[in-house]
């Protein structure tokens, strides 16, 4: 029947008759349950019959009759409820306070399910907390009964327990372990348990008993490297006691386990002689133990033992099943613990169990051995693996049931491992021959899957130091291709059910071109990839997209540029998924091309971040890439190209991608500062800056990181306070970054310090976590206070100190919690109190002055009153001077106009004389001025000014200084910055030394990050002072 695509054809699978046998006692057996079922429910529907009429009692015929009928119902309904969940919650909160060692040795008294999960899941932790003599004692017994338990819960807690709890007897008693005894090679060992939970019915407990089994040979074999005494347990116990142990249930020798109950007296037995075994051998035995709380084995409710010992039964009761399972379950076992064993015991030992179930009946152990065999050849010399791997390979590989034949396509890419290159080639053409052309779908989506595996396995040795290709078949090569295509598909439902191998070509793309080499890309390789990276499923191009700079890497920067660029721009412009593909990997890519293409792509960057303006996640993805972009570029590009868009990262809504940003301008600077030392060599362009070539590259240099320091000189005195909590950042990625001490007390610590009185609290959080970065890097903060000059800085105490102590003392001060724990641990107790009681008294004197300036204004209001009472008491004296007056004005009229310009010329003369603000101050202060004339205009402070003063001050926040004088350290701290040039045609060579001068006095002015500049360079760093400032100054 051909294979139409679905797993199950007619040919595919060899029914066999235990399993026929065994369908059909179960059918008999549910026809038989049915039928006795019915015939109860027959017999409960049908009336009873009373054969004595003075049996049915009046209280009878009271329950019969109608109106008793509910409350009989609600009775009975009572009475059946289950009581479990309650009582098991009851438990469980009595049992809340019980240590894991108390509940082992109450075991006996309470074994209700909820104690033995408990102690399924504790008893691993209850092990550390006793004895070894206690452990041999009282814990084998308990382990026997949670492997036999009835509960598959039970059963799987102590299966995922297992391998500490054997862990905890394999490294206390090594030497007991090592040993075997070939006459009773399961007496005293584990083994039985083992093989118990590894042939349990309850797949879950199974899966988790082998798992349990891999971790301890895993384990012991990381200490076999120290002790080979632990190689021994794992011989004895594991492959003598548990592998073997399954191969004399699979020979017939031994009954598999049974279930809870059958054996007893056995297993007590074994039980006395295993224990006796263990105290014998033991490492350390704790004699201190009291005989009260010892326990022997004949204690009731422990009766069950390790080992499996059973009365013999009958041949058919013998369980065919339980055969094959152990069947399986070897194999498996092997093929997950062979890398433990050495190559000859796996040939000698391993090996032969495979060959054995290789001709088994049943496919599904044929499929485990098919799988085993690729386990093997990992271990294996390569002559075995010719002489009796490949045969048992090609034996699989003619099976005829599809399961075995897919378990054998899965291990060809491990066999090819380690045979010789002839037998690899002959091997892997004669396989891809066979198993594309394979009748089922899973066979041939298997090969598939696999081929790039494959491939990789004819790359030459040591390939990542020599670049060298491999020599790939070619059929492999062809059929590689072909899965790019489904031209030759005429079936549209098989070209449906085939989609997946499109994806599959996709993904090995990159190791085929790897191995089969550059000379294939034009003559084989190119079309295909061409075509690929265009198709309609966002899938594959997502591949594409994200293996795009590791093609670009192998075929070189000629063939990228010519092939790969158009690739490069179409996914950028793709959806979101496959331009991050591409975005991942942008430096990847830029690397990959020749310098003069490189440059030709970096104006591109600001319209790919306008294309992910919607995307945070593809911004924040970009912003990462400009770290590495900018090492790829020189200064200019870097400051023309890249600084813009770090800049835009750094403001951006979200605070991911700031902090990206932040982390970025570091390598910014740092490459910028290259430029500065090397002279500007490595500048490609620096026109307008004189004659001198070298003397151009040089000033150019310092005017590139002028202006790097004008965007974060921008950062520090933004209005806004995201930029100041980012300069706050940057701060701190230049500190972790490796910042010198020089530059970073020249520049970035005086624009730090204000920070410590801004009036965001995420501000000073920022700045206050930057010094807790400096504290933390020792040498750094010695360097910077031996190199940062005295902070001019008055504080509310009116003295002056280091800027970096007055900053941490400040954040130790601060109202915000989150603000001083960063600080708190570098700051000392005595010299903190002292500046918390300055600063209580100056803001006493604050408040004091608040009230002299309150009672000055009282008192200036009352002397108005009594002007204005003096007004009134005037005005009849008034009216008696005014014919005086009127004598006054004819007078006046009199005067002739050479004396009205000379009056105006001495007006003008005197107003311009009063121009300055102090000669109005001393005037206003005259004793020939009359109080009650309104007050000059020329004056600094308004009357509305003297009003508001005193309320001003008084609102002033204790952890505020006066405005007058932070404005004046802003002012000092800006004319620190030594200027730098933007454009200018020096007449001399300038100086360009970049490191810092140290200064020779308190009040000497620091050097700036950027170095001197020529005498005609114009100033370029210091900003003009916003309107903002000004109105503080005011």
């Amino acid at each position: 029947m051909a294979d139409l695509g679905f797993d199950f054809s007619d040919d595919d699978y060899e029914q066999d008759e235990s399993l026929l046998e065994h369908q059909d006692d179960t059918q008999e057996e549910d026809a038989l349950n049915n039928k006795e079922n019915q015939q109860q429910e027959h017999d409960a529907s049908e009336p009873h019959i009373v054969d004595d009429p003075q049996e049915y009692t009046s209280a009878e015929a009271e329950a019969a009759s109608p109106s008793s009928n509910t409350t009989s119902t609600a009775l009975i309904q009572t009475m059946s409820e289950d009581p479990i969940e309650d009582e098991l919650e009851d438990e469980l909160l009595a049992d809340e306070n019980v240590t894991p060692i108390e509940r082992v040795y109450g075991f006996r008294e309470n074994d209700a399910l909820i104690n033995r999960l408990l102690l399924a899941k504790e008893l691993s932790s209850a092990l550390e907390e006793i004895s070894l003599t206690e452990a041999i004692e009282d814990v084998l017994p308990i382990m026997d009964k949670l492997a036999c338990d009835a509960d598959d819960t039970v059963k799987e807690t102590f299966a995922s327990e297992l391998d500490q709890i054997l862990l905890y007897f394999y490294k206390n008693l090594p030497a007991m372990f090592s040993k075997s005894d070939p006459s009773t090679p399961q007496e005293k060992t584990f083994a039985p348990l083992i093989i118990r939970i590894l042939l349990d019915q309850s797949s879950g407990v199974a899966s988790l008993g082998q798992q349990a089994i891999v971790s301890v040979v895993t384990e012991l074999r990381r200490l076999s490297d120290q002790d080979p005494l632990f190689q021994q347990v794992i011989n004895c116990e594991i492959f003598k006691g548990v592998i073997e142990g399954l191969m004399l249930i699979v020979d017939g020798k031994k009954k598999p386990p049974r279930t809870k109950g059958q054996g007893d007296e056995e297993d007590e037995d074994a039980h006395d002689d295993r224990a006796e075994a263990l105290k014998y051998h033991r490492v350390s035995i704790d004699d201190g133990i009291t005989s009260e709380r010892r326990r022997s084995s004949a204690t009731p409710g422990f009766e069950t033992s390790l080992n499996i010992h059973h009365a013999p039964p009958s041949d058919d009761e013998f369980d065919q099943g339980e055969i094959s399972l152990a069947k399986i379950t070897c194999i498996s076992l092997i093929a997950s613990i062979v890398g433990a064993f050495d190559a000859e015991k796996c040939t000698e030992e391993c090996l032969p169990i495979i060959e054995q179930l290789s001709s088994d009946s049943l496919f599904y152990v044929r499929k485990e051995a098919a799988t085993a065999v690729g386990c093997l050849a990992q271990v294996v010399d390569q002559k075995v693996a010719e002489e009796r791997l490949l045969p048992l390979f090609r034996k699989f590989a003619e099976d005829q049931i599809w399961h075995v034949r897919r378990s054998c396509v899965m291990t060809l890419p491990q066999l090819c491992g380690v045979l010789s290159e002839e037998s690899k080639t002959e091997l892997t053409v004669t396989s891809v021959e066979t198993f594309r052309n394979d009748v089922s779908r899973n066979v041939r989506n298997a090969m598939a899957d696999i081929v790039g595996e494959l491939v990789a396995k004819f790359l030459p040795e040591g390939w990542e130091q020599t670049g060298q290709p491999g020599k790939m078949p070619e059929p492999l090569l062809q059929y590689f291709l072909s899965l790019g295509s489904n031209v030759n598909n005429s079936n549209n439902q098989m070209l449906k059910l085939e989609i997946d191998r499109t994806y599959i070509c996709a993904y090995n793309f990159p190791a085929v071109v790897l191995t089969a080499g550059v000379d294939y890309w034009n003559t084989h390789l190119r079309d295909t990839y061409l075509n690929l990276t265009k198709d309609y499923q966002i899938k594959v191009r997502c591949t594409f997209a994200h293996s795009l700079h590791d093609i670009a890497r192998i075929i070189g920067p000629e063939r990228t540029e010519r092939d790969l660029v158009q690739i490069f721009a179409l996914y950028l412009m793709d959806l979101d998924d496959v331009k991050q593909g591409v975005l991942e990997h942008l430096a990847d890519f830029l690397g990959t091309l020749a310098v003069s293409s490189r440059n030709e792509y970096i104006p591109i960057l600001a319209e790919v971040w306008d294309g992910v303006s919607s995307n945070w996640h593809l911004r924040n993805i970009l912003a990462a890439q400009l770290m590495e972009i900018s090492m790829l570029f020189d200064a200019s590009r870097v400051v023309e190209h890249i600084l813009p868009l770090v800049v835009r990262a750094c403001h951006d809504e979200f605070a991911a991608v700031r902090e990206t940003g932040v982390n970025v301008f570091p390598v910014v600077l740092d490459v910028v500062k290259h430029a500065v030392e090397e002279d500007g060599e490595s500048l490609s362009q620096a026109e307008g800056y004189g004659d001198d070539i070298t003397e151009n590259k040089r000033n150019f240099a310092l005017a590139l990181l002028s202006h790097v320091m004008e965007r974060l000189d921008e950062f520090a005195r933004s209005e806004n306070y995201r930029g100041r909590l980012v300069f706050a950042q940057i701060c701190k990625a230049l500190i972790e970054a490796g910042i010198g001490a020089s530059d970073f007390a020249s520049f970035f610590l005086p624009r730090l310090a204000p920070l410590a009185y801004d009036p965001v609290v995420n501000v000073r959080i920022a700045a206050s976590r930057t010094i807790g970065t400096i504290y933390t890097n020792e040498p750094f903060r010695k360097e910077l206070s031996e190199i940062a000059a005295p902070s001019r800085t008055v504080n509310q105490a009116g003295e002056s100190g280091h800027a970096l102590d007055q900053m941490t003392y400040r954040f130790a001060l601060d109202k915000d919690g989150d603000v001083r724990s960063f600080v708190m641990p570098f700051v000392d107790p005595e010299i903190l109190e002292k500046q918390r009681e300055k600063e209580m008294q100056a803001a006493v004197q604050i408040a004091e002055a608040a009230i002299e300036a309150r009672a000055e204004e009282n008192e200036h209001f009352n002397e108005d009153d009594e002007d204005e009472d003096d007004e009134d008491d005037d005005d009849e004296e008034d009216d008696d001077d005014d014919e005086q007056d009127d004598d006054e004005d004819d007078a006046e009229e009199d005067v002739t106009d050479e004396e009205v310009d000379k009056k105006l010329k001495l007006d003008t003369e005197e107003s311009e004389e009063s121009a300055t603000p102090m000669q109005d101050v001393e005037r206003a202060g005259s004793p020939e001025k009359d109080s009650i004339e309104p007050m000059d205009i020329s004056t600094t402070l308004t009357a509305t000014d003297m009003e508001t003063a005193p309320k001003a001050e008084q609102a002033l926040p204790e952890s505020t200084p006066e405005p007058e004088n932070k404005m004046d350290d802003e002012d000092e701290i800006m004319s620190d910055a030594e200027p730098v040039a933007e454009t200018a045609k020096p007449t001399h060579t300038p100086s360009t030394e970049i490191t810092l001068k140290q200064p020779t006095t308190s009040t000497a002015t620091t050097t700036a990050l950027t170095p001197t500049t020529p005498p005609t360079a114009t100033t370029a760093i210091a900003l003009p002072r916003s309107s903002a400032m000004d109105d503080n100054d005011d």
